[in-house]
């Protein structure tokens, strides 16, 4: 039903913009911007707009930049609130900070004290979604010079908080996604992208503000969408005393909404079964719910003035309802932190650990690195963190000193557990899904977190920082360097030294300890030079080795085009080294030619919906078009690639590469359907796509695709699990793919091509599976 919805609005938004009339374009210092229709203020003029707005009352408002986007953008923070809230902006934000762990103190103060409530409106985080940042400039026109009752009351009560424009890159390029290909709307959890990092670190964590709003367009029925969501909703959301506000607050917006357009407003809470619902805490409306806000996502209808309107409309209702019921508000916030503080569940399905322990020594911590980056990104949204500073006791096993210790009895329990328990089966409790269905960092990044359960004694200390892992090197005499795949530190290395123009290669045979993938360079001066400054700053094991059996395969980095909706891809490849580059649909449906700018190699992946979901009704797509589909297929054919998905599998099949059949979940017919979670698959050691990778290993499948009818133009590198091959998610019938092939390459020495049925990099959730994508990148530049 959203589908269809969504391809209605789609039509329309398109049909109005070709009879909105004037466009306005404008030559930006990175290139000519998108253009927009002429009441929309392109990205290039927004700081323009701030001064001006600054200028009409500067006690009342500030503006300030709080991070660059990929291409180095600014992101603006506006801070508005009447003269003496402007003066006392430090109180109030220390004061929201005190209230997560002090939650009972915060609660009496608002008895006595004068304390304004923080309320956040995010603008337009999907590009092309332009009218959001409109609404909000509109907005901050009326809080600095209407002189009603009405907005003195609400910036006597209220601290505004206003993300100008999230997605600045995607404004400026009239795209849904980021300059890296990353839908925002899903990082805030994962935080990968520069966009979404500032709004962490200078909104959400600084202020925990008490009510959110994130205004998208166009995507909804064929009214306005406001949450409250559908079920299910995640058991480590308060969420009874999250509804308790949010929903007479979406009643109140709504309200609004319609007297200003007589339209309805459909909260999917009210109106639906399940579809729209708030358990994954990837959006950003779900993240902050796990800081005690009330979040909500608006989807206007039109890309014109009157969605410009109703956004502008929404966010002034929110703030009349907010500011009338502050200190009810503010107090149910602190409740939510009170519980996690004292250990009160009110949730019937779910029972919290008592603490989390992360060991860093090397016999009950398979990854250090990642274990180490997790507690980074712990302290980073303000998560409590202690660790051991002796040996002790917890569920019967003793670990050492060092070990890091999460304790559950702190405001924010729920984001604490969301992060690091292990997930769900949700395919029992509804029909249908919108998005993801499980997340965990443990399983997805691949490092060790234990759950205690009973209460323990130990002596521990508060963790405020902590130190990336280094490596080591040894001093010995030898013709060659090895270095092990003993996480994503040695691909980093690998790629930095190629960049140098040292030779590097790989074992494709057993060498004692080292396992096929292991990482060989022949020992010269100047390498050992480097290599000692590279241990020095990455998790890696530099060894010597005099005599190697078997043939070693060179590493080669190519340019290689990434189309897509995934954005992993691109982020995480590009950090380790390789030469990536995201190229957006719209670009390859416009004629853009792949080897013509330069391209060896592809990297295809997708679902159904991108690879053929097209609008024949306006010949406009937000996905390929037969154009696109054409380019890519053609490049395929005569080039390397690696085919992710059912995209990927279509390119294959077009293409006539790997003699395979393939299924999904879903039929041709009905469409894919949106299964995917946490699953194991067996992987062959020796196969040099699954290179460090065996048996019962944890990735995760976004519509997955697996395969059969394998012919000799074909290896089969991995396999799901015969048994328990699904550990969470939404997944209706798992057994289907029970023991298929889900990792192929060619065999064929006239070109090379991979096949995964996986997502490996996707959206940059999955550490633990970037070498699947490694290994097949660095397999495109083998010479067979």
């Amino acid at each position: 039903m959203r589908r269809q919805t969504f391809k209605a609005l789609l039509s329309l938004f398109v049909i109005l913009l070709l009879f909105s009339g004037t466009f306005t374009a404008f030559a930006a210092p990175g290139g000519e911007e998108y253009p927009l229709p002429r009441n929309a203020v392109l990205y290039s003029e927004l700081e323009e707009q701030l001064k001006a707005l600054e200028a009409k009352n500067p006690a009342l408002m500030n503006y300030e930049v709080i991070g660059r986007s990929v291409e180095g953008r600014d992101l603006y923070l506006v801070t508005i609130s009447d003269e003496q809230g402007m003066k006392n902006l430090e109180k109030y934000k220390s004061f929201m900070q005190d209230a997560v762990n002090q939650p009972e103190k915060a609660r009496q103060a608002l008895k006595n004290n004068d304390m304004r409530i923080p309320v956040f409106f995010n603008a337009s985080i999907h590009g092309n979604e332009t009218t959001g940042t409109d609404g909000v400039l509109k907005l901050i026109q009326t809080l600095l010079t209407d002189q009603s009752a009405e907005t003195k009351k609400i910036m006597k009560n209220c601290v505004v908080l206003i993300n100008v424009c999230q997605n600045p890159d995607g404004r400026a390029a009239g795209h849904r996604e980021n300059a890296s290909g990353t839908d925002l709307n899903r990082d805030y959890i994962t935080q990968s992208q520069p966009e979404v990092k500032a709004v962490v670190n200078h909104i959400a964590t600084q202020w925990f503000p008490t009510a959110m709003l994130d205004i998208h367009g166009f995507m909804g029925s064929g009214n306005v969408l406001l949450e409250p969501c559908t079920i299910p909703h995640n058991p480590n959301y308060e969420y009874d005393l999250s509804l308790k506000y949010s929903l007479p607050h979406a009643e109140a917006i709504a309200s609004a909404i319609t007297a200003l357009t007589k339209r309805d407003v459909d909260i999917p809470l009210k109106v639906w079964e399940d579809g729209w619902d708030d358990y994954p805490p990837i959006f950003t409306p779900q993240y902050f719910m796990y800081l005690g806000s009330i979040g909500h996502t608006l989807e206007v209808k039109f890309p014109n003035q009157q969605g410009i309107d109703t956004a502008y409309a929404a966010c002034y209702a929110s703030l009349k309802y907010l500011s009338a019921n502050k200190n009810s508000l503010l107090d149910n916030q602190f409740q939510i932190y009170e519980r996690g503080v004292k250990g009160l569940s009110v949730e019937t399905d779910i029972t919290f650990p008592e603490a989390y322990l992360i060991p860093m020594d090397s016999g009950r911590q398979q990854d250090t690195l990642q274990a180490t980056k997790m507690i980074g990104h712990l302290l980073e949204n303000k998560i409590v963190v202690k660790k051991a500073d002796q040996a002790f006791t917890a569920d019967g096993t003793e670990y050492p000193a060092g070990t890091y210790v999460i304790p559950m009895k702190q405001g924010l329990r729920g984001l604490v557990n969301t992060m690091l328990w292990k997930g769900e089966d949700v395919s029992l409790l509804t029909e249908a899904m919108y998005d993801i269905s499980a997340y965990s960092f443990p399983q997805l990044c691949g490092f060790d977190a234990v759950a205690v359960n009973k209460p323990f004694t130990a002596q521990l200390s508060a963790a405020a920082e902590v130190a990336a892992p280094t490596g080591s090197m040894s001093d010995q005499a030898v013709a060659n360097y090895v270095i092990p795949v003993e996480n994503n530190d040695a691909y980093r290395v690998a790629n930095t030294l190629v960049k140098e123009g040292i030779s590097v290669y790989r074992m494709s045979a057993d060498n004692g300890q080292y396992p096929p993938g292991t990482f060989v360079i022949p020992a010269k001066k100047e390498v050992d030079v480097m290599l000692r400054h590279l241990a020095a700053q990455y998790a890696v094991t530099v060894q010597g080795m005099d005599k190697i059996e078997g043939k070693l395969l060179p590493v080669k980095l190519q340019k290689t085009a990434v189309l897509g909706n995934d954005g992993g891809v691109v982020t995480m490849m590009k950090e380790l080294g390789f030469d990536v580059t995201a190229v957006p649909y719209y670009k390859i449906n416009n004629g853009y030619d792949l080897e013509k700018n330069g391209f060896t190699h592809m990297v295809i992946s997708g679902t159904q919906s991108f690879w053929d979901d097209s609008y024949e009704a306006t010949g406009v797509t937000w996905s390929l078009d037969e154009v696109g589909q054409k380019e890519i297929i053609d490049f395929a054919k005569s080039h390397d690639f690696i085919g992710v998905g059912y995209a990927g599998a279509k390119v294959n099949e077009a293409a006539g590469k790997l003699q395979v059949k393939y299924k999904f979940t879903g039929s041709e017919s009905d469409g894919q359907t949106a299964e995917n979670g946490i699953c194991i698959i067996n992987s062959e050691p020796n196969d040099p796509v699954t290179y460090s990778y065996g048996s019962e290993e944890t990735v995760f499948a976004y519509g997955p695709v697996w395969f059969d009818s394998v012919s000799g133009k074909a290896a089969v590198a991995a396999t799901f699990g015969n048994e328990n091959l699904y550990l969470a998610g939404f997944w209706k019938d798992p057994a289907e793919a029970a023991g298929a092939p889900v990792i192929l390459r060619d065999t064929n020495t006239a070109y090379d091509a991979v096949l995964f049925g996986i997502e490996p990099t996707f959206r940059s959730y999955t550490p633990a599976t970037f070498g699947l994508m490694a290994n097949a990148l660095y397999y495109l530049g083998y010479d067979e």
